[in-house]
Order: structure tokens, then sequence, then C-alpha cells
């Protein structure tokens, strides 16, 4: 299926999303803020970028432009749960204005997610099941 790298600080959520997205049959890579995730595709192709806007030493929005100038950039799908000071939802306007490919509030689902997935990198998601909240 497809190769994602899943940016986000938050481990719980990161281990959860990777191994479900696994099971399904996509290749996952984690990065636990922007920096790590340039790392990462310094070696490594990917066909999609699922990053958090709030990240430690490197959020989102960073990694976001960090994406646009390459000119085989792939995929973005911004998520956000926001924070005690902003709103998910002004995040998520900031991602849009950036020209992501898709926005998606946390908490989601992995159906969701699957669907998500499935839209902006245009393949048959997977086979839906009752799966929990992430």
């Amino acid at each position: 299926m497809a190769r994602i790298l899943l940016v986000d600080d938050d481990r719980e959520l990161q281990q959860v999303t990777e191994r479900l997205l696994t099971l399904r049959g996509h290749k996952v890579f984690c990065a636990a803020n922007g920096a790590v995730a340039i790392k990462i595709l310094e070696i490594e192709k990917v066909d999609l970028v699922i990053t958090d806007m709030l990240m430690p030493e490197m959020d989102g929005c960073e990694l976001i432009m960090a994406l646009r100038g390459k000119t085989d950039r792939p995929r973005i799908i911004a998520i956000s749960g926001g924070s005690g000071r902003m709103d998910s939802g002004y995040l998520l306007e900031i991602a849009r204005v950036m020209k992501v490919d898709k926005l998606l509030h946390k908490p989601f689902s992995i159906t969701t997610i699957e669907a998500a997935i499935a839209e902006v990198l245009q393949i048959e998601p997977a086979v839906a099941t009752t799966l929990p909240h992430l």
C-alpha cells in the first residue's frame, strides 16, 4: 500500500496509529517532531506525511514549509487536537492556507484516517472494521 511518515510528539497516538496502519498494509515511519522527520525524509521516500501541527523543536508549520520546496513532495495530511492556548481549528486553518492535502481534527478513528489516506493518495480504502478512536 502506501509509505507513510507519521509525525507526532504524542507517543501513544503514534504507536497506536502506526500499529493499525501497518496492520492495514502500510509501511509506517515515525518521528516525534519535524526535525526528526526531515532526517527520515533524507533517507526514505514516502508517499504521505501525516503531521501534527504542535510539536517541540520543529512544528508542523515548519515541516510543511520545508516540504513545499521539494519537487517530489509527498502528499500531506495535517492533524491537530489543539492545545490549552490554541484551538485545533485555528491550527488546521493555517495548514489549509499552506495548501496541505487534507485536514483532520484529533481524536480521529482509524476508519477516518484510512479514508483520508485513500482520498489523498487516490487508492482504495482498506476494508472497514470497528476500531477505537485515536
